[in-house]
């Protein structure tokens, strides 16, 4: 039962649970709160570590694909040069052919004017032997 004043019983409970307080608080709850709070700056840093990666893996993605646009437009342009040459190579050789072409046929057209020339000459003499053989097997002899 309670009476006032409090008796000397109360001062040494009193004292008791300060001491007891005191103990438990340096043996269970301050480590208990070291370890909170190491696992909570554990959490939070591994939160802070991941979002710089996020963050680093983003710009390197940015750069990148900076990188890789750019290689494209400069293999673009080298494909346009490429094509380019390319093209004008093909005029030049089929210039170089129809040049070619032309001067085979102009050659080509000489010798068949040659040729058809020759065999005129040599068909007006046959013509003409064969009209003198025609003349003579129709009137019996020579014309000459």
């Amino acid at each position: 039962m309670l009476t006032l004043p409090p008796d000397y019983t109360f001062l040494i409970q009193l004292a008791t649970f300060f001491v007891l307080l005191a103990l438990l608080r340096k043996l269970l709850f301050e480590p208990f709160m070291a370890l909170l709070d190491e696992r909570a700056q554990k959490t939070t840093g591994d939160i802070a570590k991941a979002e710089r990666s996020r963050a680093e893996v983003q710009a390197l993605s940015t750069r990148v694909d900076a990188e890789l646009a750019k290689a494209r437009a400069a293999a673009g342009a080298e494909i346009d040069t490429v094509r380019g040459q390319a093209r004008q190579e093909a005029a030049r050789l089929l210039t170089d052919a129809q040049n070619e072409a032309g001067a085979r046929l102009a050659e080509l057209r000489g010798e068949v004017a040659t040729a058809t020339r020759e065999a005129r000459t040599q068909l007006a003499g046959d013509a003409k032997s064969l009209a003198d053989a025609m003349v003579a097997a129709v009137l019996g002899g020579s014309l000459q």
